[in-house]
């Protein structure tokens, strides 16, 4: 399948979850992300706000927020490329392009990223960390120039032995999941 068909099939996967389904499989990914060592030893946590259809990043924020973690969210650009700026309660969010939830306040971007960690969105995923997201390329321009732990959130359903890469594409160094977590 092509990258378009595999986000249009997965995309519906996703949309026909039950909402039971859904959320049993979203504490279980965060149970297991809060869980690695290079969550535990990070300083500042790298994290999309979750939409109402994708995998809810918002429990992973409340618990870097207890855990004391820097909390940074994205926002994207006129070009598709991401900065992130760091939040210290919900309350600083609010919707912005996309539909999507971002930080209010602009003035707090965050640019070291020493002891971090980047959690990332995907419809699907290959064993070998390369992903299918929204088709923009916003995190692989942001990935390029990361040098820090690069982890996906994924349905197990939805990780596939393989999927075709672009030379553009950057894969991912953990891939957690409701059924497994896997460095790759």
């Amino acid at each position: 399948m092509t990258k378009q068909e595999l986000r249009a099939d997965f995309l519906s996967k996703r949309k026909s979850l039950s909402k039971e389904k859904k959320r049993e499989a979203e504490l279980e990914i965060q149970s297991r992300l809060l869980m690695t060592d290079e969550y535990r030893a990070c300083d500042c946590v790298l994290v999309y706000v979750s939409t109402d259809s994708e995998i809810d990043t918002k429990g992973i924020i409340a618990a870097a927020f207890a855990n004391k973690k820097r909390v940074a969210v994205p926002v994207t650009n006129e070009d598709y490329s991401l900065s992130f700026y760091c939040i210290n309660s919900f309350e600083e969010l609010s919707i912005g392009r996309f539909g999507i939830l971002e930080p209010i306040n602009r003035d707090n971007q965050a640019t070291d990223f020493v002891n971090s960690i980047c959690i990332i969105p995907a419809l699907c995923c290959d064993l070998s960390g390369n992903r299918v997201g929204y088709g923009k390329g916003c995190y692989d321009r942001f990935l390029a120039q990361y040098s820090g732990k690069k982890i996906c959130l994924v349905y197990g359903d939805n990780v596939l032995p393989q999927i075709e890469s672009e030379k553009t594409d950057v894969s991912v160094d953990i891939i957690v999941s409701d059924l497994f977590l896997k460095r790759t």
